[in-house]
């Protein structure tokens, strides 16, 4: 919170104004503030407001504006302010939370240092304290009996200028106090202080002539207003102009200067760099030079302080410390800088060369043999270093800027990122304090996620709740999660993020302005440069430029070279946040949505392409026409080369534009987009995504949502369609089931005869494997005879491949053998290797029902030959599975071993229920026909409750059959019967082929 008083009478609280009303209520806030913390009686309080004629009422209305005060300190979350007493009112603030008080202890701490000859920390103290008046003080009070005091401070203000002034030139200082001292004597002709010190400045910098002129003038202003000659003082100093008094030109300077502005405190981190500045800095004969480059409030200058006072004893001969002023609309000139660097080097009295290249050469030659550290805060460019940089071995020069200043011959540069976690959480601790941040740890690690490890959004965020002791870091953290108000939350006092990023906004072209609004916009957690040439519109020469120029700013990162080769480029949360809302108060509505669909455009057209290239061997889906942008080959280049790969970079970015899409009510773009994903990345390998099934809920849901928002009945069909195949990847056939019911309807309704047709297929699949094979051949058979009329020939391939499947499960060979054959013959009639290579598996597996060992063994070969050049992990597991149960079956036991444990790792790994299931129990069959029965019961009864957890009967009832066969070799023939009996009957209610082969051969 903070009460100002030194200008407008105001109270602000947490970044916003609080309302305080007219001038009187603001009149009786002031006269308690100035007498903050001590009971202020009610007769000086009608007195302030009303000067010395109050109304009749006065009572009554001076308690109606504490009133009314208080209601708009507790609207704003302030606590108790005004607090009654026996004789009036008392304002309770915190300690330097008034602006007058704080000035005046600067003001105090200044003239202690002056006392001490202490000029420079003088200067620099009094001058803080001038910042804070913003106008006249008691500002919006009206004519009130608080003249007095406001003309008091207005006093108190001149004078402590005058000391400040006095304490600039007691520092040697001369340029910049001209012009300064020209504009206040002109406003303040008869103050013969200011004039005094104007002419001891010009006569400093050469100029006595015009020193004696501003004594004339000034004798004359005197005389016009006052009827008096100057005083002593001021004609003192003219006799010494007059005669050139060398005591005017201020003592010799034999300390060496120690300039740098005392490092944080609670610095934190940062070994590898300050152990590389110390490398760098600490070479003899050598003239190193640093440049710490990074974003606004990554901690440049800290670091550069931190090292500069580690360092200092290794210059002997002082620390410069200048700021550059890089980031602001008016950066400092290398004539101005060398300027201040000469005054602090040359002797008293010694004339400034005229030009920089002079004063370049002076520079440098009064730092030869030297070895002084030259710390360049804020550079904006490289021109603006070069000239400040020593040419003679001894010295050394850190730079901090935004910009790489890659152009800087020899420098060492020190690329800033963000604090690590636990560096972010010792940070935020040692501000907030300890104790705050260790009670709720993981809410600490929100808020250091939210901060995007940013030094600046951490000091900000430690220093909320250092100032509100009342609140938790959990409800900050809360605070912070809403990112539409997040650069909100993180301002405090005079530090803000949101303008710490503005600086560095503000000075990009215009161009580069665009693609940080667009880039934010898009939202994207990384992207190639193909999405940022989309995105404006321009080739991906000029976006890769514009891109590099973004990172040299400190305004984009590169993130990482993905498996295809091509550079990804990430914004940093808080970044993206800003351009975000740059882009929204910018740009029109109608560019910001042409440039999503572009970007999303591009991602579907590559989606497309993929699915062309490598086809699936599903029914695939299918972009609404027109939605589909074309992008650069060479970003097509690298995505047909290794399409998994290319999904395993693109994942969460994939996931990020089907929200923003949704976000953004482009509910066709969404819903095109999740199943083009869905389709091409699940069917193929439904394990391309780190978390597959976290992503593809959370692009079906984001769809979903807006498809029913915005009334898009066949998206919601193609959607749900989507959900069930996902619970069917995740072996939930039940939930599969039920969604893909419900999109059957829809597309039923909608007449989307292709989408009627691909739900009855998924339906007929996912009843396949609850073994339901009845229900499941019904619902392929009604796919087939769909797809037969819309001539598409690979989906009938697929339905056929499952048709096959399903017979096979029931016994009908001659039947299972013919589907299997028409869909190879359709699958290679459209070259797509992969259905192919599916098909070839499930003839493998027709042969092994009838005992064709060698062939089974064969065909599953050949599937290997198909998937392992596509990468599919998944496929390849399945099939060596496959071709290790053959091998059993042809007696080959030590051949199968291996295999099969490799298969279990990977389908653990997987996370593929379902496989680990089928190879526990072939593990299982490979130990029972080894006479491993313990090994064999374990690995089989492990298998039993993941099919059980499944409730796959059918699969259950084969893994029991082999149970059964275990436990008759342990003699326990009564367990062995049951479990025997109860396979049996879940053959015979499902109509497998196994209930009549056992009949006709029971094993035992």
């Amino acid at each position: 919170m903070e009460f100002r008083l030194l200008g407008p009478v105001e109270v602000w609280h947490n970044g916003r104004q609080v309302a305080l009303g007219g001038p009187k209520p603001r009149a009786l806030l002031a006269a308690l503030l100035l007498d903050a913390g001590r009971a202020v009686g009610v007769e000086r309080l009608m007195e302030a407001i009303w000067q010395e004629k109050p109304p009749p009422t006065a009572r009554g209305v001076l308690q109606t504006y504490v009133a009314s005060l208080r209601r708009a300190f507790d609207g704003a979350g302030l606590p108790e302010i005004i607090v009654s007493h026996r004789v009036g009112y008392l304002a309770q603030i915190p300690p330097d939370t008034l602006d007058k008080d704080v000035f005046e202890r600067l003001v105090d701490q200044g003239r202690q240092a002056a006392r001490t000859g202490g000029h420079q920390e003088a200067a620099g103290l009094l001058r803080t304290a001038l910042t804070l008046w913003r106008g006249p003080a008691l500002g919006g009070t009206g004519d009130t009996g608080l003249r007095p005091e406001a003309v008091r401070l207005e006093e108190l203000r001149l004078a402590v200028l005058e000391e400040r002034i006095a304490a600039d030139l007691a520092a040697g200082g001369v340029e910049g106090l001209i012009d300064e001292l020209t504009q206040l004597v002109a406003v303040h002709p008869i103050r013969e202080r200011l004039r005094r010190d104007l002419m001891v400045a010009l006569y400093r910098a050469g100029r006595q002539a015009d020193a004696l002129t501003i004594y004339q003038q000034g004798r004359q202003a005197l005389i016009e207003e006052l009827g008096i000659d100057p005083g002593p003082d001021l004609r003192r100093t003219y006799e010494a102009i007059l005669h050139s008094d060398p005591a005017l030109l201020g003592a010799a300077r034999t300390v060496a200067p120690r300039q740098l502005p005392s490092a944080p405190p609670d610095f934190t981190a940062r070994e590898e760099e300050l152990a590389a500045l110390r490398d760098r800095l600490t070479r003899p004969n050598t003239t190193p030079v640093c440049v710490i480059c990074g974003q606004g409030g990554i901690g440049k200058s800290a670091l550069a302080l931190r090292a500069g006072h580690e360092l200092a004893h290794f210059y002997p001969d002082g620390q410069l410390h200048v700021e550059l002023r890089g980031t602001t609309h008016t950066p400092a000139t290398p004539a101005e800088i060398l300027g201040r660097l000469l005054r602090e080097l040359q002797p008293p009295g010694a004339q400034l060369p005229a030009t920089v290249e002079e004063r370049v050469n002076r520079y440098r030659t009064l730092l030869a043999g030297r070895r002084k550290l030259i710390v360049l805060d804020d550079a904006g460019s490289e021109a603006q270093v070069r000239p400040l940089l020593p040419s003679a071995p001894g010295c050394g020069v850190i730079v901090t800027s935004r910009n790489r200043l890659a152009g800087l011959d020899g420098a060492a540069l020190i690329d800033l990122g963000v604090l690590p976690a636990e560096a972010s959480v010792e940070l935020l601790a040692q501000i907030a304090g300890h104790e705050r941040v260790t009670v709720d740890l993981d809410a600490a690690r929100h808020i250091v996620a939210r901060c995007g490890g940013l030094p600046l959004a951490l000091r900000i965020a430690g220093a909320r709740l250092a100032s509100r002791r009342q609140w938790s870091t959990r409800r900050l953290a809360d605070r912070l999660a809403d990112e539409q108000h997040r650069l909100d939350e993180l301002a405090a006092g005079d530090q803000e993020v949101r303008a710490s990023i503005a600086l560095s906004y503000a000075m990009l072209p215009a161009a580069e302005k665009t693609a940080l609004r667009r880039l934010g916009l898009l939202g994207l957690p990384s992207f190639p440069l193909w999405v940022a040439a989309t995105a404006l519109e321009t080739g991906l020469r000029q976006a890769e430029q514009l891109l590099e120029h973004l990172v040299d700013a400190s305004l984009l990162e590169e993130a990482d070279v993905d498996a295809a080769g091509q550079v990804r480029y990430r914004l940093h949360d808080l970044i993206r946040l800003f351009a975000t809302e740059r882009a929204h108060a910018e740009e029109p509505v109608g560019e910001l949505t042409a440039t999503v669909c572009r970007v999303l455009g591009g991602w579907l057209w590559l989606i497309e392409r993929l699915s062309q290239a490598v086809p699936t061997g599903a029914i695939p889906m299918r972009a609404a026409p027109g939605l589909a942008r074309p992008v650069d080959d060479e970003a097509t280049r690298p995505a047909l080369a290794d399409p998994h790969a290319w999904f395993r970079s693109e994942d969460e970015t994939l996931i990020a534009s089907v929200e923003l899409a949704a976000a953004m009510e482009l509910d066709e773009l969404a819903i095109q987009l999740a199943c083009a994903v869905s389709a091409a990345a699940f069917e193929g390998s439904q394990y391309i995504f780190d978390d597959p099934f976290a992503a593809w809920r959370r692009m079906n849901d984001a769809a979903l949502t807006v498809a029913r928002r915005m009334d898009n009945v066949p998206g919601e069909a193609a959607l749900l369609a989507g959900l069930g195949h996902l619970y069917y990847a995740r072996d939930s056939f039940a939930e599969s089931r039920q969604y893909l019911g419900q999109a059957l309807s829809l597309f039923r309704t909608t007449e989307d005869v292709r989408g009627e047709a691909t739900t009855l297929a998924g339906l007929g699949e996912a009843c396949r494997e609850q073994g339901y094979l009845a229900e499941s051949l019904h619902f392929l058979g009604q796919a087939g005879t769909l797809l037969h009329d819309l001539a598409d020939t690979a989906a009938l391939a697929h339905v056929k491949r499952l048709s096959g499947t399903v017979r096979l499960e029931r016994g009908d060979y001659p039947a299972a053998w013919a589907d299997l054959t028409a869909s190879l013959e359709l699958y290679q009639q459209v070259g797509n290797r992969r259905g192919a290579g599916l098909t070839l598996r499930s003839m493998s597996l027709y042969h092994r029902a009838r005992d064709e060992y060698d062939k089974a063994a064969e065909l599953c070969e050949q599937a290997l030959e198909v998937f392992r050049p596509l990468g599919d992990r998944l496929m390849v597991a399945y099939c060596t599975r496959s071709l290790a149960k053959a091998w059993i079956r042809l007696g080959k036991h030590d051949q199968a071993r291996q295999p099969l444990d490799e298969v279990l790792a990977i389908m653990r790994a997987l996370q593929d229920r379902w496989g680990e299931a089928c190879t526990l129990r072939t593990i299982g069959e490979l130990d029972l026909a080894e006479g491993r029965l313990y090994q064999a019961r374990s690995r089989l009864e492990e298998s039993l409750r993941l099919w059980e957890a499944l409730r796959v009967r059918p699969f259950q009832a084969r893994t029991q059959r082999d149970l059964a066969l275990v436990h008759r070799a342990l003699g326990d023939d009564v367990t062995a019967d049951a479990i025997w009996s109860e396979a049996l009957e879940t053959f015979r209610l499902h109509g497998c082929r196994e209930y009549d082969e056992l009949l006709k051969d029971k094993p035992y």
